[in-house]
């Protein structure tokens, strides 16, 4: 019996993220904001996931989706004062329903992954 992609994507986030088998997860779950999944991490799971799934990058862009590893005090202190600094770091979550339906397209595509399951499909 072949586990389904979602089976799959679970046990591979769990692994990944370091997750316990017992905490639940759904296709809503942010990698960054729920999971916190961040910086290198973020980077060495997205690379782990391509490979692992036989995904193609497409037009994924990391910066796109997380932030780097750490701030320093004068970025924040920007920030407060800087609403083009804010959107700088500003990102789309990449949820775990985005990366079951990369696996099933086969190719990282940002508009068929954000927009609702058969939308645009052809």
């Amino acid at each position: 019996m072949t586990h389904s992609v979602w089976e799959q994507l679970e046990s591979f986030v769990r692994k990944e993220a370091g997750l316990a088998a017992g905490q639940s997860l759904n296709r809503a779950l942010g990698l960054e904001i729920d999971l916190d999944v961040t910086g290198d991490d973020a980077d060495d799971f997205m690379g782990k996931f391509f490979e692992k799934f036989n995904v193609g990058h497409g037009d994924f862009e990391f910066d796109r989706y997380f932030s780097g590893e750490g701030l320093n005090f004068f970025v924040i202190v920007w920030m407060i004062f800087s609403k083009r600094a804010r959107r700088k770091y500003d990102k789309e979550p990449v949820t775990l329903g985005m990366l079951e339906r990369a696996i099933e397209i086969g190719v990282w595509d940002s508009k068929r992954l954000c927009s609702p399951r058969g939308a645009n499909e052809a």
